[in-house]
């Protein structure tokens, strides 16, 4: 129930989304439009608020955030080498590596914490998100760089990175954050309401350019990168952190959300505007997101049972 109830309402925006499109009732152009104000500034946005609301000296566990990061720059870096072997595609191969690697760690994580730890025992879960999501943003970046037809360039990576409008926000957060500034009460209610509409809206523009015509072309590509996203990653983080450095609670649950989520939802607007291809990004989140029910319930109940949290 834990994974049903986090992942239906997700289901039913998209569906919406959908039905939008099949009644005519918004266009494909508007649409873009939407993506494009998603991935520019709601998506930024969220990531801040996220970084804003965090108490970093609450809970603070070193080893599991050194973790959770190790982790995450290791299964990036090996999955860099392995994409190309399998997949010649360029427009392809960024939006496999960013499916794999890229956990909807926010939208879903969140929410998936406080069913299995209660909202006051979060402590290392969002000190974990607050820093995983800018990370694994800085890795998309960097995955649409160097898959490309263009020669690789260094200086031209490192700028499309530090250019990143989620990049930009966060870290933005993290100043504000450290300096302990506090905004407004009218600033931070404005801030919470467009957070909120945030997750809302980008599943319905998902939803609705979602196109059921080209899944008579999926291969490999889409049912590799869900099968890496929801079994091998997060089957290999949790053996690391539970069977070789023992986690248990909300330092374990924490390397859960982080790698056992289904593709983050902004992977789809990144790849669109990154030149990647949107058709496949759009399906690995549809199929990672409709999987993780069952996926999450497993890895949910073989840690319950094995008294790890």
């Amino acid at each position: 129930m834990i994974g049903f109830n986090a992942v239906m309402p997700m289901m039913l925006y998209m569906a919406l989304g959908q039905f939008f499109t099949r009644a005519g009732f918004i266009k494909q152009d508007a649409y873009a439009q939407f993506n494009k104000a998603i991935f520019s500034i709601l998506l930024p946005l969220n990531l801040f608020s996220n970084v804003y609301n965090t108490n970093i000296a609450t809970d603070f566990n070193g080893l599991t955030l050194s973790f959770n990061i190790i982790f995450a720059v290791s299964a990036f870096i090996i999955l860099a080498f392995i994409v190309p072997i399998f997949e010649k595609s360029n427009a392809k191969r960024g939006v496999i590596l960013q499916g794999s690697i890229r956990s909807n760690a926010i939208l879903f994580g969140l929410p998936m914490g406080i069913a299995l730890l209660g909202p006051d025992n979060l402590g290392m879960v969002t000190i974990v998100l607050a820093t995983i999501v800018p990370l694994n943003n800085i890795f998309s970046v960097i995955a649409f760089s160097i898959y490309t037809d263009e020669k690789f360039s260094l200086k031209r990576t490192i700028k499309q990175v530090l250019t990143n409008p989620m990049v930009i926000f966060t870290f933005a957060g993290v100043v504000v954050a450290v300096l302990g500034i506090k905004f407004p009460s009218v600033i931070e209610t404005t801030m919470r309401n467009l957070t909120r509409m945030t997750t809302p809206l980008a599943l319905i523009v998902m939803g609705g350019t979602f196109n059921f015509g080209k899944l008579k072309d999926a291969d490999w590509s889409l049912y590799g990168t869900v099968l890496a996203r929801l079994v091998i990653i997060p089957t290999i983080a949790l053996f690391i952190a539970g069977g070789l450095f023992d986690f248990r609670g909300d330092d374990l649950i924490s390397v859960l959300i982080a790698t056992a989520g289904p593709t983050a939802v902004s992977s789809y607007a990144q790849a669109v505007v990154a030149g990647g291809d949107g058709d496949l990004a759009n399906q690995i989140v549809v199929f990672t997101t409709v999987a993780s029910m069952f996926s999450l319930v497993v890895f949910i109940m073989i840690l319950k049972n094995l008294a790890y949290f």
